[in-house]
């Protein structure tokens, strides 16, 4: 997800230029890679260029009820600014300050979304995912996956480990 950005560099603040991605980005905690498609708002400002994005990605994850593994589709929307690495001109190192979490252009003037959409997708995954909706998990007694079948544990049936936590309290009662 590279795009060369020296034109809008040398150009005045305001101009902008619409880019269409249609890349992969790697999935670090999981080895696996995803396709993400979608249209980046690239804008010059002041300082450096805006990028403005709505992308469309799908990651796996696992079920947090049945432990399965599923894909996800999400939509992200980036908004970050990235700054040049170097003077276009002079070409000297511009310094940033103590401004050390800020995306960089590079120093061939390419802007790289990936750092961004890996950031921006792994925020958007759900706490808890779910394979479906109406996902029923496993049963804490014997692990049967209850979507494929049900077990012959009681339903009912209490941990006798938990009894102190689970025992109703004197307001309860009342």
């Amino acid at each position: 997800m590279l795009f060369n950005v020296a034109g809008l560099l040398k150009s005045s603040s305001g101009n902008k230029q619409l880019e269409i991605v249609d890349s992969t980005f790697d999935v670090l905690w999981c080895g696996d890679s995803c396709s993400v498609k979608g249209t980046v708002l690239l804008v010059r400002t002041d300082s450096g260029i805006w990028v403005s994005g709505k992308l469309q990605t799908c990651i796996p994850l696992q079920c947090g009820g049945c432990l399965k593994l599923f894909g996800q589709n999400l939509e992200i929307r980036i908004e970050e600014e990235y700054l040049p690495f170097k003077d276009l001109i002079s070409g000297a190192t511009i310094k940033i300050g103590d401004q050390e979490e800020v995306f960089r252009i590079d120093s061939d003037n390419l802007v790289d979304l990936t750092y961004a959409v890996r950031e921006y997708s792994e925020l958007a995954m759900p706490l808890a995912p779910r394979c479906e909706r109406n996902c029923k998990g496993i049963c804490s007694y014997c692990g049967t996956d209850l979507n494929k079948k049900s077990c012959l544990c009681t339903a009912g049936e209490r941990d006798l480990r938990w009894g102190p936590i689970l025992a109703p309290s004197e307001t309860e009662k009342l």
